[in-house]
């Protein structure tokens, strides 16, 4: 009697390739603004860092006011002397996978000598977010890599301090809203 493998094979491929998409899907990378916009802007930030909770909503007003013209990206750089950096960014990402990002990261901006876990849970909680979805994503992990990815990309790219904004790949120094906003309107 032969035995045939290939269905065992091609079974055993499937199981694995479910095993490591993992059983909850992530959404895409946060973004703001038109996807084909002549201008992206990157931002590598710190949801601790105070510099970043005064910048950061500053960026995302512009580019809520200029939807058309401009995107933006958000990368996460959790510097190690922030407490609660990393942990509140995997929270971000796990509000991220129910669409909820910019509103969670903006809590977080706003209340970052608050940070606990518990916190970070409670600001959820206040989200109307799916809990149980919510606590299983940051209990779990389940986004520690896509942190460690941003991580990677922002050291392969050579940041060293938060917040930093790419403009069309180009490193452009945050003086104040002003210039930065007048920088962005003479690309166009």
């Amino acid at each position: 009697m032969k035995i045939s493998y290939k269905p065992l094979l091609t079974s055993a491929v499937l199981i694995a390739l479910t095993a490591c998409s993992g059983s909850s899907s992530h959404a895409p990378r946060p973004t703001l603004g038109n996807p084909n916009a002549k201008i992206t802007i990157e931002e590598f930030s710190d949801l601790q860092c105070p510099a970043c909770g005064l910048v950061g909503p500053q960026v995302e007003e512009f580019v809520r006011a200029n939807p058309d013209n401009v995107r933006l990206e958000f990368h996460h750089f959790p510097l190690p002397m922030h407490e609660f950096a990393f942990r509140a960014a995997e929270a971000a990402e796990c509000a991220n996978n129910q669409g909820k990002f910019w509103e969670y990261a903006k809590t977080i901006f706003e209340n970052q000598k608050s940070l606990s876990e518990d916190f970070l849970k409670k600001v959820a909680e206040q989200l109307k977010l799916d809990l149980t979805a919510f606590n299983a994503c940051l209990d779990k992990d389940q986004t520690k890599d896509i942190v460690r990815a941003d991580l990677k990309e922002g050291t392969n790219r050579n940041v060293s301090f938060t917040p930093s904004l790419y403009v069309n790949g180009k490193l452009v120094e945050w003086t104040s809203k002003e210039a930065f906003e007048g920088y962005i309107k003479s690309l166009k």
